[in-house]
């Protein structure tokens, strides 16, 4: 957005909670556009009239973030949804059909899939233990992804960087930079 379409949504912002003052001097006003100002205006507006609608509260940089990136993703399944559509292709597919039953998975469940191992839940004798493990790996994976939504994509280019800089020589250290890695 530009700077013109985002003080537009800081007016708004201000409008909408008279009594807070949020965004009160030009360091603010400044900080506030590095953080959101690679967001879409019409969607971070629809975002900043969904947050008034349901809250009583101003938005934070992390609200109005996360609101976009709701507003902007398509409906994502629930867990319980996705565990449906893997037992509905177990039993389309089956065991000999692995790659087509696969390939008819949504992103998110697809990728659950793999790491559980189609043909293992397929075979399996225990659907409750599988489902658990299913909602566990699924909403950890979901949460990761709405993470990785809200954060910059300038701010995920700049962690990456910092990553390939540095020698890493302690293993958490290792693994920390992974994951911060993952998330873009």
């Amino acid at each position: 957005m530009t700077k013109a379409e985002f003080n537009n949504i800081a007016k708004a912002v201000r409008t909408f909670y008279p009594r807070e003052s949020i965004l009160p001097n030009n360091e603010a006003m400044e900080l506030w556009y590095q953080m959101i100002g690679d967001l879409d205006y019409q969607t971070c507006t629809i975002a900043l009239q969904k947050w008034v609608s349901t809250n009583k509260w101003s938005p934070s940089i992390a609200d109005l973030r996360e609101m976009c990136a709701n507003v902007s993703n398509p409906q994502i399944k629930d867990w319980g949804e996705a565990w449906d559509e893997v037992v509905k292709s177990m039993r389309m597919y089956g065991f000999y059909q692995q790659a087509e039953g696969i390939e008819c998975l949504s992103e998110l469940t697809k990728e659950c899939v793999k790491r559980l191992g189609y043909g293992n839940l397929c075979r399996s004798e225990n659907p409750i233990a599988d489902r658990a493990n299913f909602r566990d790996l699924y909403n950890q994976l979901l949460s990761r992804k709405k993470e990785q939504a809200q954060i910059p994509i300038k701010l995920l280019n700049e962690i990456n960087n910092v990553c390939n800089r540095l020698e890493i020589q302690n293993g958490v250290a290792e693994i920390a930079c992974n994951d911060l890695k993952d998330k873009k």
